[in-house]
């Protein structure tokens, strides 16, 4: 009697463990999304590296082309013109899925590196979007610093 009673607080425990209990009817974080005008899908960018800053609570991911991912891995200081770079930044939120889990809230920034070259000349073109709406910011305060900084990430190891 006492086996069965434990097989059916099993069970029932079971079946209530697995609901389909989902907060807003769905998983995507919408708070999270670029807008569609900025169009980052077609620039062909793979996740270079992701970091945390627990101070401000801001999470960020720098994505970069295969020609300036590939110069980062072989650790290339010169960069040759085609690179493109875009570090993407939000405020951190609690994950409600996860306890203790963190997942970015809102968009605070993007900021674009673009690499081009005129004889043997290469150009760096640096921008930085604010908001959710990606408004470009005209400040050019502490970009040559911005830039320096991402240049100097160093890619994730990917298995």
């Amino acid at each position: 009697m006492k086996k069965l009673l434990y097989i059916c607080f099993a069970g029932i425990f079971l079946f209530s463990a697995c609901t389909d209990n989902v907060k807003n009817g769905h998983l995507l974080n919408d708070k999270a999304a670029l807008p569609s005008a900025f169009k980052l899908d077609t620039l062909g960018l793979k996740v270079m590296s992701s970091f945390i800053n627990k101070k401000p609570g801001t999470m960020s991911i720098l994505y970069a082309n295969p020609l300036a991912l590939k110069n980062a891995i072989i650790g290339l200081k010169e960069h040759q013109a085609g690179e493109v770079f875009a570090l993407i930044t939000w405020k951190q939120q609690d994950d409600d899925n996860w306890f203790g889990g963190k997942i970015p809230g809102y968009l605070l920034s993007a900021e674009v590196i673009k690499t081009t070259s005129t004889g043997n000349r290469t150009f760096i073109n640096y921008k930085k979007y604010d908001g959710k709406d990606l408004v470009a910011n005209q400040d050019t305060m502490h970009q040559q610093d911005r830039i320096k900084y991402i240049f100097d990430q160093q890619p994730s190891v990917m298995p």
